[in-house]
């Protein structure tokens, strides 16, 4: 196919020379001239061309025309005016961008999102630029993660296409990500000041043209009182409401009926019609009900930004987890580094109480490793020569020196945290109630005011405004509005008190539609801390030598055993020994130190048994009681055995029995050993169980278990939990839960109380229950006021004051929410008054 040349010009998209002898370029560029201007718009490359096809497709073709009128002031149209060519650096792109074979990925952080229809928005852009072949938006934490082949498209374009559509973008770096979420919310909580003092004052002045208008009031005053209220609702009209307006304008674009429309619609048409009547001086103004109306609004708004500010803040500090600096050897000598130039067959040391940087072999030294974050045992794990040790675990109490294996985004760590981000991202985003109904109802009522105003015109002119607007008034979606954000802020208001932080909404929607619950055991059913269990002393020995003794070494240990053996002597209230001399810490073993003349040990009874004349006492029999064993021996002879378990929290059975009685089955789910496993699930009366799994094994137990149809709520506290939780329908994370458990989770409880897992679901329960009678009550009203503001029945200020007193229903309604649910009424409030013990 022959191709007509045409003389060398720019690029119409991105202004680069289009070489006239390309011949793909050139038949392009001869289909896409064919317009009624007859113009030849060339292009470069397909890129530009796509580019120019989807903006025409979208109706923005006037974009061309205003980058050409003022390009001073318009959003740059080409990479270098906009500054973002230096994201296309590879140094600069070394630490962000992860290489995915022949594609990159990126982590972007967005601002200005605050709806579905954004989240949508942005992913439809980014997904028809050449190149791009995956896109998710997170609308909790705003961020895109995107992938490309940087041989079509370039991490610049990606940004630079964000930013032309209204939003900025920028890669994400988890500093500036929190001074975004900071600002946003200082810019919501300026619109919210405004709204509110607009509204107090709009109010005040309110009393007086209400009274005016059924008693009597002089003109002067009258017209006064109009023109003050102009003056303070036009701020908050159109600088607080301004979130509604372009939200309501993003929903269009997209083909969304968004809440954001009809609260637009009421807050302009309440306004114009008022800024109408205040200047010609005639009738009754409304400005009182469109500020209240906003400010209501808005103070759910800064709540829910609030709320997920928090939950952005929890999900960034995953990347904090992992150690930012590692100690190399070089030639022998100490140097440190970043952690991102370790590289595999390195050499490192990693002192007791340091994280360790990447996963190594273990080359010198001895330690105890505490790796709960990865398999949920409780206690720290010996690690000897030639053993693996994951980077991110804690070294407990030796110094070591380890080769590196593996490194970046290779290591345990970091896999864990793809694994919370991935699941995390493809959690399907579930619409609220609201926003399902308001998709028709707004349709709705905009048919309907038009034939009302048409009508209305034909048959009186003089009334068709007044009834059109009351119509809007008293169908301006207050009590639609609010029905779903009223109870929320209850119920979470209501959880808070007694140490339940819910995330957002969507949560307790889920949380109502679970059937099955999922619950590990360390720290969740059980205390999450070793305990004297057992003590077994020697033949001639009481109990409490033992236990001195043991307590004298155990003083100067930071180990989770020696640390519970002190906490077992102060609570029983046996003095503690002070003349102890030269306590040693053998990492992995034991502790030992000395006593006069004889040294006591206290460990595994290959180190207590050191210097024994006699053979020492044999494992005792666990099996109705399986425990962590410590020998511990003075001199020659031996003391006895001390037997350490993580016990089962005081409210665990009976909480279990009340998710059980709630129609919730439970199933147990811990990496510990099989027969600890299965003594707390027969203690707790749990039929299902599952033990030593690892991180991963419990995310795809989660998954077969959602295969099977089921909604899976999930309920942990270590970082081991973190990947199965965020695969979850809802995350529960308990109390002293890692960063990353909290990254993952959607209700946080704040103490030990395992029955404030029952209360949640009862809560969510009602929530919903709430929720539905606002609906019914909403439409009920609607289906009332309707026809009588269609025929004419319903003045302006009665429609005003019908608008708030549907918002006070709801919201009274809602109030509700703040009673303990009854099927958790034996469980006592820990906010109630105590008595005085005199």
């Amino acid at each position: 196919m022959t191709t007509t040349p045409f003389p060398a010009k720019p690029c119409y998209h991105c202004g680069l020379d289009v070489p006239p002898d390309n011949p793909i370029v050139a038949q392009q560029s001869a289909e896409s001239s064919r317009s009624t201007d007859q113009e030849i718009k060339a292009f470069c490359c397909t890129g530009c061309l796509g580019a120019y096809q989807m903006i025409q497709g979208m109706g923005l073709e006037a974009y061309y025309q205003f980058r050409e009128a003022d390009s001073s002031t318009s959003q740059p149209d080409n990479l270098d005016d906009a500054g973002l060519l230096a994201f296309d650096d590879p140094d600069y792109q070394k630490d962000l961008v992860r290489q995915m074979g022949e594609e990159r990925e990126i982590n972007l952080i967005l601002s200005g999102i605050h709806c579905a229809a954004c989240v949508w928005l942005n992913e439809q852009v980014l997904r028809k630029l050449p190149g791009v072949s995956e896109v998710q938006v997170n609308f909790s934490t705003q961020r895109a993660k995107v992938r490309w082949n940087p041989t079509l498209t370039t991490l610049s374009t990606l940004i630079l296409t964000i930013r032309k559509i209204g939003y900025q973008a920028e890669p994400y770096d988890p500093s500036k990500g929190e001074a975004l979420h900071q600002k946003r919310d200082r810019d919501l909580l300026s619109r919210l000041g405004v709204a509110g003092f607009g509204a107090a004052n709009v109010m005040f002045l309110s009393i007086a043209l209400y009274a005016g208008y059924f008693q009597g009031i002089e003109a002067e005053y009258k017209v006064f009182f109009h023109w003050v209220s102009f003056a303070l609702a036009t701020p908050v009209v159109f600088y607080s409401g301004w979130l509604f307006f372009i939200g309501a304008w993003r929903s269009l674009q997209v083909g969304h009926l968004s809440m954001d429309l009809p609260i637009t619609l009421g807050a302009l048409a309440t306004y114009g019609y008022s800024v109408t009547l205040t200047f010609t001086n005639q009738g009754e103004v409304y400005f009182d009900s469109v500020t209240l109306f906003l400010f209501i609004l808005l103070t759910g708004r800064y709540l829910e930004s609030a709320a997920r500010r928090k939950a952005a803040s929890a999900t960034e500090s995953l990347l904090n987890l992992e150690p930012k600096t590692a100690t190399l050897l070089r030639d022998g000598e100490p140097v440190t580094v970043p952690v991102r130039e370790v590289r595999v067959g390195d050499h490192l040391l990693v002192k007791p109480g340091e994280r360790i940087p990447v996963d190594g072999t273990l080359l010198l030294g001895k330690t105890s490793v505490d790796e709960s974050m990865l398999t949920g045992e409780s206690l720290p794990v010996t690690k000897n020569i030639g053993e693996m040790v994951a980077g991110g675990s804690l070294n407990v109490d030796g110094g070591i020196t380890l080769q590196a294996i593996r490194v970046g985004e290779e290591t345990t760590l970091a896999k864990i945290i793809q694994r919370v981000e991935s699941a995390q991202a493809q959690r399907p985003p579930i619409q609220g109630l609201a926003d399902t109904i308001a998709a028709w109802f707004v349709g709705a009522i905009l048919l309907l005011a038009s034939a009302t105003l048409a009508y209305w015109m034909w048959y009186d002119p003089s009334q068709a405004l007044e009834n059109t607007v009351a119509l809007l008034i008293i169908t301006c979606p207050c009590a639609l509005g609010l029905a779903t954000p009223a109870a929320i802020v209850v119920a979470t208001g209501a959880a808070a008190k007694r140490g339940i932080l819910i995330k957002n909404g969507e949560t307790l929607e889920r949380l109502e539609r679970v059937n099955q619950v999922v619950l590990d055991k360390t720290g969740t059913i059980t205390q999450g801390l070793p305990q004297v269990d057992r003590l077994i002393p020697a033949p001639g020995l009481t109990e409490q030598t033992l236990l001195t003794q043991a307590a004298a070494v155990e003083q100067f240990s930071e180990h989770p055993v020696g640390l519970a053996i002190v906490r077992a002597l102060k609570e029983r209230g046996w003095p503690l020994l002070s003349d102890i001399k030269n306590p040693i810490n053998t990492p992995g073993m034991g502790m030992s130190a000395q006593h006069g003349e004889k040294t006591i040990r206290v460990g595994r009874l290959a180190f207590a048994s050191t210097g024994l004349t006699t053979p020492p006492l044999s494992y005792p029999d666990d099996e109705g009681n399986p425990a962590t064993w410590a020998l511990c021996s003075e001199g020659d002879r031996v003391l006895g055995w001390i037997g350490l378990s993580d016990r089962p929290k005081p409210d665990a059975k009976v909480s279990i029995n009340i998710l059980k009685a709630m129609g919730l089955p439970v199933r147990l789910l811990s990496g510990d050993q099989h027969s600890v496993v299965a003594l707390v699930a027969r203690e707790m009366g749990i039929e299902q169980m599952e033990s030593e799994v690892l991180p991963a094994e419990k995310e795809q137990s989660i998954q077969r278990l959602q295969e099977q149809g089921l909604i899976i709520a999930m309920v942990g506290d270590g970082i081991n939990d973190a990947p199965a939780l965020a695969r979850s329908d809802v995350a529960l994370a308990v109390e002293n839960a890692t960063d990353v458990t909290v990254a993952a989770a959607d209700v946080i409880l704040l103490n030990r109380e395992l029955s404030n897992v029952a209360l949640t679901f009862a809560l969510a329960r009602r929530t919903m229950t709430i929720i539905r009678q606002n609906f019914l009550f909403s439409f009920a009203y609607n289906a009332l006021a309707i026809p009588l503001a269609v025929t004419g029945h319903v003045a302006p200020i009665v429609a005003a004051i019908a608008m708030p007193l549907s918002s006070l229903v709801v919201i009274g309604n809602a109030m509700r929410l703040r009673k303990t649910p009854p099927i958790l009424l034996s469980i006592p409030d820990k906010t109630a008054t105590k008595p005085d013990p005199k």
